[in-house]
């Protein structure tokens, strides 16, 4: 499930880490931090083991038997890439934020991105595997703490155990230390850190977030010795609308339960995060799209095409070799003519196929980055589970929310509902819309390519026919969604 789309929301760093500026509700506590990445910093920390190096300064080989799984062998590399976003503190009204809240705000992103390396392909930006929640006064911007890791060096001891024996003997343990090896220089000792995984569903239009593990030194609440809170953390993404109010396209959530300062956990399974409807792209940004890559997409489509029609043409030609070998006479004749005729049209198509793909690598290939939204990330914590609720539903920001004995059985009115595991998919309409659109694209760029090589006994006139009737069709599919006709 979690391999589907991977990746989905906050999709900015293509090195892999993005860091959102801070607003807090408390002037006495310490800022929050976000970062996404495709692993987790503190949970998905590898073990690492130094390269032995012989007398003769020939390195020795790791023993084959080790287990390689969550494991760095050799140079320790730099694992992540701080990008730093200006802060959107400003976005939080003072009558709206809550004083038990601490938020990290980041300006506009880009939902999705488009990779034109070999075919145009719209999928959510980056690659989105964790989200890691620092609550820290950070070090000054500029300072690098990377040199300064400790890495998790697997004991020599525990090189011929089975991994889940696995001991390191590192000298320092601390989050504070596992944060350095993402250039996170925290002054002093962290209050908190929490880190949630993204989950998707196997066709990659709905997500989860799942608890992998915090460590709480002390509440952002409160000081008071041997107090405890409930805590939640909630994730929101929302776009422009017509007015200064932003629309909420999604809202997600994990309840981490009572915690109190020395609290920590390696996460937890289970299937208690609602499954949330991934934002599918907006008109406006399925436009821009299609404008930007209109090239790419005629070119792509006439590629994708002839392959089709050349493994059509393959197919003929092997069902033409088994017939000949039985046949005689005239009848043979006519078949070693059609099996000229089509190995000749092989030919020619794999010749334009040769020159479509030339034409299409010294087209523009750079990725592309599309549907501008908003990121807001939230600590929550309150006195009581029934506060808890009330908060999740207030921070979800849906009128219509349905609080309901768990926070985990909250529902909400916005794009980004809970759905159960038989609806996992985007709304129909726009699903099957979307599914038109592409039998539809596939349809008229065979059309087009038959029409250049009509097969025998088939007139000009009747594939002209079936080419326009294709495009009309492909035309409807796209004014459905908004798009402009092709000429």
């Amino acid at each position: 499930m979690k391999h589907g789309i991977q990746h989905w929301v906050v999709c900015l760093c293509v090195a892999s880490l993005l860091q959102l500026s801070i607003a807090h509700a408390a002037t006495d506590a310490p800022e929050i931090h976000v970062f996404v990445n495709d692993a987790c910093i503190v949970a998905d920390e590898a073990y690492f083991i130094p390269k032995d190096v012989s007398k003769d300064g020939t390195e020795v080989m790791t023993p084959k038997f080790l287990p390689l799984i969550g494991l760095v062998i050799g140079k320790l590399v730099e694992m992540f890439i701080s990008s730093e976003m200006q802060s959107g503190a400003n976005a939080i009204k003072a009558k709206a934020a809550r004083k038990d809240t601490h938020y990290a705000f980041t300006r506009q992103v880009n939902l999705y991105r488009a990779d034109l390396k070999t075919t145009p392909t719209l999928s959510i930006n980056s690659k989105l595997g964790c989200m890691t929640i620092v609550a820290a006064n950070l070090k000054p911007t500029g300072t690098s703490c990377t040199a300064d890791y400790l890495p998790k060096t697997l004991a020599r001891e525990s090189l011929q155990l089975p991994e889940e024996q696995w001991k390191t003997s590192r000298t320092d343990g601390s989050v504070e230390n596992q944060l350095k090896r993402a250039n996170i220089c925290v002054d002093g000792k962290a209050a908190a850190v929490y880190e949630s995984r993204f989950e998707f569903s196997a066709d990659g239009t709905a997500y989860r977030l799942k608890n992998a593990g915090y460590r709480v030194n002390s509440l952002l609440t409160t000081q008071k010795s041997g107090a405890t809170r409930n805590v939640l953390v909630t994730l929101k993404v929302s776009q422009p609308g017509p007015t200064e109010q932003p629309v909420l396209l999604s809202s997600a959530w994990v309840n981490l339960g009572v915690l109190s300062g020395g609290a920590q956990s390696a996460g937890t399974g289970g299937d208690a995060a609602p499954w949330l409807q991934v934002p599918p792209l907006s008109v406006e940004a399925r436009r821009v799209y299609d404008e930007k890559t209109r090239t790419h997409q005629e070119v792509a489509g006439q590629i994708e095409a002839l392959r089709r029609a050349m493994t059509r043409d393959q197919r003929v030609l092997d069902g033409l070799d088994l017939r000949i070998r039985d046949a005689t006479g005239d009848i043979a004749t006519g078949l070693n003519q059609e099996h000229t005729r089509v190995a000749v049209e092989i030919q020619t198509q794999s010749a334009e196929l040769d020159a479509l793909i030339a034409e299409y690598r010294d087209l523009p290939r750079e990725p592309l980055e599309f549907m501008p939204v908003t990121i807001e990330v939230a600590v929550t914590e309150t006195e009581s589970e029934k506060k808890l609720q009330l908060a999740l539903a207030d921070l979800i920001g849906s009128s219509g929310a349905t609080v309901a004995s768990s926070v985990g059985g909250v529902a909400t009115d916005v794009l980004s509902k809970s759905v159960s595991n038989a609806d996992l998919n985007l709304e129909p309409d726009v699903k099957d819309q979307e599914a038109a659109l592409a039998q539809a694209r596939q349809h008229y760029f065979d059309a087009l390519v038959a029409g250049k090589s009509p097969p025998p006994g088939v007139s000009a006139q009747v594939t002209q026919d079936q080419l326009r009737d294709a495009k009309r069709t492909y035309n409807a599919a796209r004014q459905s969604l908004g798009l402009e006709p092709i000429p």
